[in-house]
């Protein structure tokens, strides 16, 4: 019996302070975000302080720099929530990072929250067992997911939700505006991969160290990961895969991106070369900000780059427009990165009902603090001028084309979600492979996707 009124009271305490601190967090945060307030945690808390003076440490793991946003995020909430303190720690992005990441996932305690970031990686950890389940806190807190982040905003795997999207990584092109004043060339609204070599061959000049490129594809060279945003324009989600459950890679739009980006670097000398931008490591940023190059195809992240003008002083102005389509019958606008920063709770943690709190709060209002830095929230309910307005800063019309940059956001969009990831880690060294094979000249582009096509069959058949 007193066992059970302690657990009572506990219960009653942790319900004010929770309320006590979203109140305060919501006169700090957005005034937009009334009916999103995280609301108290469900009564299945696994463990909770026994009184209102112990507090409740929260893990949080996530790739982005804590100076980079994560820090003001973690420092908001912990001030407005005095019972439940969250650590962040950062790991990098990259398979050492995420090993490491996948490490902690395993240890009790180490891990309550993560990010992910991609979606193969998502699936891999749900087929681990690393990735709670979020249904029941959604339906208990009637949290709609369609109205707060669109229809297509979660891939559910197993039939169940395991993660939310913080942000939409959108991918455009951004555009040295004193190149293309030059070349008399407009902004470029909508337009197919002709109309963008076109672009690149008039504003490429000079040679050797004088030489300027019309453009530059990402920020390191890489195959897989720009043919896939490519040529999603065109085929949609899962374009990799038919319904047979083969691969697809003998839609010729595959050796369509091949041949438009080998033309690119070839024949019209207008995009550095495979081989040697990625044995000089080329630095995409870089390039562009130097105004080595006059185009440059990237994702939002990079307008922290612009405005860093301590690491990358320039006086340009960047004007923005969307990925090329690869024909003007394409129907999708975008393919973009998308729903990116995959939150989800460690089926480890000893804290999920504290866990899902924070994690209903940072992918609301919670994350406005990583806005500045390139990273649109995916929250449908944020304010889109003030979105912009925080992205591109003060002043923003000595760096950007706001029009233009507005265009390309596609706030109001669904955006083309994968569902399929058989393979896929596999399927993407094959890709890599081969269409390097392609780039330094070892085989053509039509031999190129015939060996991805095979090899990829081979592997979907295991």
């Amino acid at each position: 019996m007193r066992k059970t009124l302690s657990s009572m009271l506990a219960v009653c305490l942790l319900f004010v302070s929770v309320l006590s601190g979203c109140s305060s967090n919501n006169n700090t945060q957005n005034a937009n975000s009334k009916s999103n307030t995280p609301n108290p945690a469900p009564s299945n808390v696994q463990e909770k302080p026994k009184n209102n003076k112990e507090v409740i440490t929260l893990n949080f793991w996530g790739g982005v720099p804590e100076e980079s946003g994560p820090g003001q995020v973690v420092e908001n909430w912990n001030k407005a929530n005095p019972n439940i303190q969250v650590k962040y720690y950062r790991f990098v992005n990259d398979e050492a990072g995420n090993t490491k990441l996948e490490t902690a996932l395993l240890a009790s305690g180490e891990v309550d929250l993560f990010m992910n970031y991609r979606m193969d990686k998502v699936a891999k950890r749900v087929e681990a067992g690393m990735a709670e389940p979020l249904d029941s806190y959604i339906q208990n807190d009637n949290f709609d997911i369609e109205d707060n982040f669109g229809s297509s905003s979660i891939v559910k795997l197993q039939d169940k939700t395991f993660y939310i999207p913080a942000i939409i990584l959108n991918d455009f092109v951004t555009i040295n505006k004193t190149y293309l004043d030059e070349a008399q060339l407009p902004i470029p609204k909508q337009w197919t991969w002709d109309e963008y070599k076109q672009y690149a061959e008039k504003m490429t000049k000079g040679n050797g160290p004088d030489k300027v490129w019309g453009t530059v594809v990402g920020s390191v060279p890489k195959v897989y990961e720009w043919m896939d945003k490519a040529v999603k324009v065109a085929l949609g989600s899962n374009a990799i895969y038919k319904e047979d459950g083969t691969s697809n890679f003998d839609n010729p739009v595959f050796k369509q991106y091949l041949d438009d980006q080998m033309e690119l670097q070839i024949e019209l000398k207008a995009q550095p070369n495979y081989a040697e931008a990625k044995a000089t490591k080329l630095d995409g940023h870089h390039t562009f900000l130097s105004s080595k190059a006059a185009m440059f195809w990237v994702g939002t992240a990079s307008i922290r780059n612009i405005k860093n003008l301590k690491d990358y002083p320039h006086d340009f102005v960047t004007a923005f427009a969307p990925v090329p389509k690869m024909s003007k019958e394409d129907k999708f606008e975008t393919a973009g990165t998308g729903y990116l920063d995959f939150m989800s709770i460690n089926a480890r943690s000893k804290y999920k009902d504290a866990a899902w709190q924070f994690l209903q709060w940072y992918v609301t209002e919670g994350n406005e603090p990583m806005i500045p830095f390139g990273r649109v929230p995916a929250w449908k309910k944020a304010d889109p001028d003030k979105v912009v307005s925080m992205v591109l800063g003060e002043n923003p019309e000595k760096l950007f084309d706001v029009e233009s940059f507005k265009s390309i956001l596609f706030l109001d969009k669904e955006f083309i979600v994968d569902t399929k990831f058989n393979k896929i880690p596999e399927i993407q060294k094959v890709v890599e492979e081969e269409g390097e094979r392609a780039y330094i000249g070892e085989q053509t582009s039509e031999e190129a996707v015939a060996n991805m096509k095979k090899r990829a069959d081979e592997l979907l058949k295991q």
